[in-house]
């Protein structure tokens, strides 16, 4: 998706969405192939940090579907 075409909120969060579950996938792949012990770590814990990002904007997208507030 373009991003300079990114005009609603729903637009911006499903965009969002899908660049929060890039970088999950990213640092998760990375450390199943890791070998050093302590960057597995770091890798797995940035995996998670981007996991907990996509629960936010899928929570945000949810809330705007029901026509709630998403701040």
């Amino acid at each position: 998706m373009d991003e300079h075409a990114l005009k609603t909120p729903d637009q911006i969060l499903q965009a969002a969405l899908a660049r929060e579950e890039e970088a999950c996938d990213f640092y998760r792949n990375l450390a199943i192939h890791c070998h050093v012990d302590f960057v597995k770590v770091l890798l797995e814990k940035l995996g998670n940090e981007e996991a907990r990002h996509v629960d936010l904007v899928q929570a945000m997208i949810t809330r705007l579907q029901l026509g709630e507030n998403i701040v």
